[in-house]
């Protein structure tokens, strides 16, 4: 059974959490016993030298009874056994107990650090009380002499009660933050692990095939930033696979266009053939007829071969671009002066017009004269008799635009973004009768994206407008 993620951090931060707790609990248990013993001896020391000074004129005068009286008084006021030690260390009066004043306490250590250093301290067992006792010692003094000893004691339990009771304290605070931890922890595992878990989703659904999830983006973390990536790389594939789609589907067309262009002339040039074994040789007239024909469907499989061949150096980018700086504006004239005969023939009129006042431009000489000669023969060709044919060439800041503009038959808008395919046909009458090989658009729009330039193709239904813009250097 796989863990979630959420509970392996889960189980991480509240370890650490746990043992942090324990840890600062351990510590803090320490610091605070060793604050509190300290309070307790700085207490009763305090109150040792407040006994000392109200027993002090008493201890003077060798009062006993009034001693033994006003320290079972201050014994039941401050809540702690009193004792009285002589400075032979013998014991002069007790609140707890009767005594015999030949008792001697010489080897008690707090009383010897009282006599040494003006107060003393110690813990242990009392044989008489049965259990452990905290004594702190104080010396009485007269003229820097000293007369007495004032000693106090606490019953340890009580202090190991005290301190117990610290203990549950601050270990009650540590299952308190324990507790406060562990819903943190769960809210941050699961902020963490909920986006992982969508990546996870998203990275299944575009393993199978579906591309439209997207990780829902709630953070500008490093998380955010790899759910941003991964819709990045979903966007692509889908691109990618809409383009492969779309290539698909234009080897599909181009596969049967270029069956269909192929097989027309290639039947009639059979067809002829067989006529010509079958005895038309004899027949010179007709045989020279059916030769002719036969040269003229050559001619047309040439060109298509000679396209095709263009069009495949160029999409493989093995075509190199010739720079040279010419004159545009001659260019173009010549290119009008060639369709001379093709718009006398259609009785069509040709306008040209230059807007500018320098026409040089830095470009690949042949394949800007191809661009042109393309699109003004598609235009001849798709105008009816007695059409207008409008060129327009205008100078740009950085290149030269160029409009090519017919009334012709049109181009419908299901069909407008396609005719720069290769073999794309509108319509079977758009093409009937018309010469060519079905690839100088395609052409076209190749070498304007090798010179880096740009061609678009709009139409109302009727005419139709191409727009050139080719950089001038």
């Amino acid at each position: 059974m796989k863990v979630k993620i959420v509970w392996k951090i889960l189980t991480a931060y509240i370890l650490l959490i746990v043992i942090a707790v324990f840890v600062l609990n351990f510590f803090v248990s320490l610091k605070l016993r060793d604050y509190y013993e300290l309070k307790i001896s700085e207490r009763l020391k305090s109150n040792a030298f407040l006994v000392g000074e109200i027993l002090k004129d008493d201890l003077l005068s060798n009062n006993q009874g009034v001693v033994q009286d006003k320290i079972q008084e201050l014994s039941t006021i401050l809540g702690l056994r009193i004792t009285v030690i002589d400075k032979h260390y013998r014991i002069f009066s007790d609140s707890e107990r009767n005594f015999q004043k030949k008792e001697k306490y010489e080897d008690q250590l707090e009383l010897i650090r009282a006599i040494n250093s003006g107060s003393g301290e110690s813990n242990r067992f009392s044989d008489v009380l049965g259990y452990s006792m905290k004594y702190v010692a104080i010396p009485v003094k007269k003229d820097e002499k000293v007369i007495s000893l004032i000693r106090v004691a606490l019953p340890l339990v009580d202090v190991d009660s005290q301190i117990r009771f610290i203990y549950r304290v601050v270990l009650t605070g540590g299952i308190v933050t324990i507790m406060f931890a562990l819903l943190l922890g769960y809210f941050v595992s699961m902020k963490i692990a909920d986006p992982i878990g969508q990546m996870k989703e998203v990275a299944q659904s575009i393993a199978s095939g579906n591309f439209d999830k997207r990780v829902r983006i709630r953070s500008k973390d490093e998380l955010g930033e790899l759910g941003e990536a991964l819709n990045k790389m979903a966007d692509e594939l889908q691109l990618r696979i809409d383009n492969l789609k779309i290539i698909d589907k234009v080897r599909a067309d181009f596969v049967a266009n270029v069956s269909h262009e192929l097989k027309t002339p290639l039947t009639s040039i059979k067809g002829f053939v067989e006529t010509l074994e079958d005895g038309a040789l004899e027949d010179k007239q007709n045989a020279r007829r059916f030769i002719a024909i036969i040269k003229k469907h050559a001619e047309g499989l040439n060109n298509i071969v000679d396209d095709l061949l263009k069009l495949s150096e160029l999409e493989l980018k093995e075509s190199k671009v010739n720079y040279a700086v010419f004159d545009f504006e001659l260019l173009l004239n010549e290119i009008i002066l060639g369709f001379g005969h093709a718009t006398s023939a259609k009785k069509h009129k040709l306008l040209v017009e230059f807007v500018g006042s320098d026409f040089r431009i830095n470009s690949d000489r042949m394949r800007v004269e191809q661009v042109f000669v393309n699109i003004i023969d598609n235009a001849i060709k798709y105008t009816e008799p007695g059409g207008v044919i409008k060129i327009v060439l205008s100078e740009k800041k950085d290149s030269f635009l160029g409009v090519i503009k017919d009334n012709g038959i049109g181009i419908s808008d299901e069909h407008i973004d396609r005719i720069f395919e290769r073999f794309y046909r509108v319509d079977k009458a758009r093409s009937q009768g018309q010469a060519g090989t079905g690839l100088g658009l395609a052409i076209v729009k190749h070498i304007i994206v090798l010179l880096r330039g740009d061609v678009q193709a709009k139409s109302s239904g009727k005419g139709t407008q191409v727009v050139v813009s080719i950089p001038k250097a």
